[in-house]
C-alpha cells in the first residue's frame, strides 16, 4: 500500500480523493458526537477498514482488542466463566465509550458485536450522551473470510481464529436488521465511499428542516 493512499476489497484510495470527498467528523460545533461501531465476523475486515475510516474521517479509533480488553482484562474476578468474562469487560467497555461521547468526542470502536443484545447496549449508551449511532456491518461472504485465515495461517499477521471458535461466533452472528439502519460493507467497497456513506447518515439526521 502507498503511504499516499489506503486499500479497501483491492481499491486504492488517494490522498487526493479523500480530501475532495470527506470531511471530519470530529467535535462539530452544534452538532452532537457520533459513535461509528464495527460489527462482524473475525476476519471480516472491521479492523481495517475501521483503521482507515479513522483516517478518512479525522476521529478516534477505539480497539476492543487492544484497547480495553487488554487493558483491563486484569479486573475481571478470577474463576468467572468465558461468557461472564466477556460480560464484564464489555460493560467496562461501554463505560469508556459513554465518557468519550460524554466529553463530546465522536469515536469508531472496533468490536465483533455479533449479538443484537450487545449492540442494542451500545445504543443506549450511545443515546444517553446525546451521541448519534452509526453501525457499520461488514457483509464478508465466509469464503473471503476463510480464504483470509487461511492466508493468516501462512503469514501470522494476526492472531488466527481457530475453526470452532468461527463456527461458535457464525452460530452468535445476528446480522443488523432494518430496524438497526446499519451501513452494510462488501469487501469491494471503496473506503471513500463508505467514509462517504457515514458522513451523509450523520448530516442527514441533523439536516435542518
Amino acid at each position: 500500500m502507498s503511504h499516499n493512499g489506503s486499500v479497501w476489497g483491492g481499491v486504492v484510495v488517494t490522498a487526493a480523493v479523500r480530501g475532495l470527498q470527506i470531511r471530519g467528523l470530529g467535535k462539530l460545533p452544534g452538532m452532537p458526537p457520533v459513535l461509528i461501531a464495527m460489527c462482524g465476523l473475525g476476519f471480516a475486515g472491521k479492523s481495517v477498514l475501521a483503521k482507515s475510516l479513522s483516517g478518512e474521517l479525522g476521529i478516534r479509533l477505539l480497539s476492543y482488542d487492544f484497547d480495553i480488553y487488554r487493558a483491563y482484562r486484569h479486573l475481571v474476578p478470577p474463576g468467572l466463566s468465558v461468557a461472564a468474562e466477556y460480560d464484564v469487560v464489555q460493560d467496562i467497555a461501554r463505560k469508556e465509550i459513554g465518557a468519550l461521547l460524554a466529553a463530546g468526542e465522536s469515536l469508531i470502536y472496533d468490536d465483533l458485536l455479533l449479538e443484537r443484545d450487545d449492540r442494542s447496549k451500545l445504543a443506549t449508551v450511545t443515546h444517553a450522551h446525546g451521541a448519534e449511532l452509526v453501525l457499520v456491518y461488514l457483509d464478508t461472504p465466509l469464503a473471503v473470510i476463510n480464504q483470509r485465515r487461511a492466508e493468516n495461517e501462512r503469514t501470522g499477521t494476526r492472531t488466527s481464529v481457530g475453526d470452532a471458535k468461527m463456527q461458535l461466533d457464525a452460530s452468535l452472528l445476528e446480522p443488523p436488521d432494518r430496524t438497526e439502519q446499519a451501513i452494510y460493507v462488501r469487501p469491494a467497497d471503496a473506503v471513500a465511499d463508505i467514509a462517504a456513506r457515514i458522513r451523509s447518515r450523520f448530516f442527514e439526521a441533523h439536516r435542518p428542516v
